[in-house]
């Protein structure tokens, strides 16, 4: 299998090495990361077998929504157009997102 770069994951361990933000923000990119692993191995072991492929595109666009959301969140937190506070709460709903979306994917 090739390995698979992830944009969420860049984003994850942009984050986890910045000294910028708080210990917190730290933890939830690590749950991030866990999360976005979880889905891919979710997408390969089992999505791409068990869901038709317009049920999981639709899954996959949404979980690609959440990505964006993220990475614009973190370049305006890079470019100092948000605070760290607001970048963190909106990391951490993204984090949620994420491993709700890995749930519902799940249930079919």
């Amino acid at each position: 299998m090739a390995v698979r770069n992830s944009e969420a994951l860049e984003v994850f361990l942009q984050v986890a090495a910045d000294s910028r933000v708080s210990w917190r923000a730290v933890e939830l990119a690590g749950r991030g990361i866990a999360a976005d692993a979880a889905g891919v191995i979710w997408v390969m072991s089992a999505g791409k077998l068990s869901l038709d492929g317009e049920k999981l595109t639709d899954l996959l666009i949404e979980q690609g929504d959440l990505v964006d959301a993220l990475a614009d969140s973190w370049r305006s937190f890079d470019g100092g157009d948000i605070s760290g506070t607001d970048f963190e709460m909106r990391l951490e709903g993204f984090v949620l997102g994420l491993e709700g979306w890995i749930s519902r994917a799940a249930q079919g």
